[in-house]
């Protein structure tokens, strides 16, 4: 009877032993997801994609739970936005977004789903963008505003905000973007959101310069700079010197404006960022001589 109770022990504990063993190496993986997440945010800021892609693939690679596998494929999403809009499109785009559409239907969790729904309706209107298609784009505000209903991140909330604002403007009517992105502005504010203050900042001030008030347009434009310098946000750094360049232009700020197109076209040149680059030679041949 002892003998037989110890041979069932035998058996019994190597299975019991690798179930804890599953159970241990999940839980440790789901503790590293915000760590992968972050890893892969700050190399974004920096510009070096294949650096912002890896972590997130080694991370899919150890098979998460679904919503875990949803929010790396989604933070991988986030990186091609940037690339496209850098003019370095990622031959993974459409896998991608089949992987995300494929997890989104067994999702539960609303603030999940929204952050799907923003994900995907950015990629939608940045191909739109990058392919000068962008007549319809107010048909994309419904979404974001779903979006930032969905939301709890107060960050990511803001972000979906701020795309109802800036849908006015890609459609031609700045002055219909003044209300919502004002409450881009405060949501981010409030939730001590750098980067997407930055953002808000930035299109507030081709607000005001459609209003007239090109000072404050100028003003704007340098905060907003000001801001993603400081978090280290310099993959898009380069198109907001040529943003503040244009704004200091428009008031008679040449010698300041030629200075930060060159910056910007160094800077796309340092970081590899072709469509920056592009567009900061085309500002220095056109208008500053």
């Amino acid at each position: 009877m002892v003998r037989a109770a110890t041979s069932f022990r035998r058996l019994v504990a190597p299975a019991v032993l690798a179930a804890t063993a599953v159970m241990l190496a999940a839980t440790a993986a789901e503790a590293q997801i915000p760590d992968v997440l972050q890893a892969s945010e700050q190399a974004l800021y920096a510009g070096k994609f294949d650096a912002a892609v890896a972590p997130l693939r080694a991370a899919l690679a150890a098979d998460p739970a679904p919503d875990d596998r949803l929010r790396l494929l989604l933070q991988q999403m986030r990186v091609h936005q940037t690339q496209r809009l850098s003019g370095k499109i990622s031959p993974d785009e459409a896998s991608v977004s089949a992987a995300v559409k494929a997890l989104t239907p067994g999702i539960q969790d609303p603030a999940l789903l929204g952050l799907v729904g923003l994900r995907e309706t950015t990629s939608d209107y940045f191909e739109r963008l990058t392919r000068d298609q962008t007549s319809e784009v107010m048909t994309l505000q419904p979404a974001y505003r779903a979006a930032a209903g969905r939301l709890t991140d107060p960050c990511m909330r803001a972000e979906a905000q701020f795309f109802v604002g800036l849908m006015p403007q890609i459609a031609g009517d700045p002055a219909a973007s003044g209300p919502p992105l004002a409450e881009a502005l405060r949501i981010a504010t409030a939730g001590h959101c750098d980067l997407e203050v930055s953002y808000v900042l930035r299109h507030q001030a081709v607000e005001r310069d459609a209003a007239g008030d090109k000072a404050r347009a100028r003003d704007l434009m340098a905060e907003s700079l000001a801001i993603r310098r400081r978090v280290g946000f310099q993959v898009f750094v380069p198109y907001s010197l040529l943003s503040l360049a244009d704004a200091e232009q428009a008031v008679g700020e040449a010698e300041a404006a030629r200075g930060h197109r060159q910056e910007a076209l160094d800077l796309a040149r340092k970081l590899d960022l072709p469509a920056q680059e592009a567009a900061a030679r085309e500002a220095l041949g056109e208008k500053a001589g």
